[in-house]
C-alpha cells in the first residue's frame, strides 16, 4: 500500500533570486485542489484497490487499511501482510489503531481467527514497494499529457478506469519484484 497525491495545478515553481536570498513567490497552496490516493496492490492476484480522500492523516490511513483488511477477511483470508513505507503516518500508532478497530469489529461479528502484520521498507527505498511501481505507471499512462484544466476528480476517475483495466505488471514481473523485496531486510511491526 502507498499514498500519492493528485493536484489540480503543477506544484513546481521556478524563480530567480539574488544570492543568499529567497525568491518572493506567493504560495497558492491554500487555493489548490488536492486529493490523496491510497493504492493497495494484492501481490498474489494482481488486483488493485484505490481510495481517494481529501486529507491524509493516521486516522484516514487506519480506515483504508481496516476496510482493505475486512474485504480480504470476507474473502476467507486468515493472514494479511501490509507492506508500507516509513512515512510517519504508517508507524506503530497506525498499526495499534488498526488492530484495535479490527478487534472491536471481531467482537461484534463472528469472524474466524486472523493475523495482520505490517512490514515497513527501509527509509528512502521506494523500489521495495510494489505500489510505488504501479503509481509510477498510473501517472505515466493516465496523467502525463493531460491538460491543466482537468479537475482532480476527473484525474481520480482516470486512475480508477486505468486500474480497472488490469495491473501494468505481469505475473513474472511481480514475482521477480517480490523476490527482490524478500531478499532485502524489512522491518516488521
Amino acid at each position: 500500500m502507498d499514498k500519492f497525491a493528485l493536484q489540480n495545478t503543477p506544484c513546481t515553481h521556478y524563480a530567480w533570486a539574488e544570492k543568499n536570498t529567497k525568491p518572493k513567490i506567493p504560495s497558492d497552496e491554500r487555493h489548490r485542489q488536492k486529493l490523496n490516493g491510497f493504492l493497495t496492490v494484492d501481490v498474489q492476484s494482481g488486483s488493485t484497490r484505490v481510495d481517494f480522500k481529501i486529507q491524509s492523516t493516521t486516522e484516514i490511513v487506519v480506515g483504508v487499511v481496516v476496510l482493505t483488511a475486512l474485504i480480504y477477511l470476507q474473502k476467507g483470508f486468515n493472514h494479511l501482510t501490509f507492506l508500507l513505507d516509513n512515512a510517519k503516518i504508517h508507524g506503530k500508532r497506525m498499526a495499534a489503531n488498526v488492530h484495535k478497530w479490527l478487534a472491536e469489529i471481531a467482537q461484534q461479528v463472528t469472524q474466524p481467527e486472523f493475523t495482520l502484520s505490517f512490514w515497513h521498507t527501509p527509509s528512502y527505498s521506494p523500489q521495495l514497494n510494489p505500489a510505488e511501481y504501479l503509481i509510477h505507471e498510473v501517472r505515466r499512462n493516465g496523467l502525463y499529457q493531460v491538460p491543466c484544466t482537468v479537475t482532480v476528480q476527473a484525474k481520480a476517475e482516470r486512475i480508477r478506469t486505468q486500474l480497472a483495466r488490469g495491473l501494468p505488471m505481469n505475473d513474472q514481473q511481480m514475482h521477480k519484484l517480490l523476490d527482490f523485496i524478500a531478499s532485502c531486510k524489512v522491518k516488521r511491526f
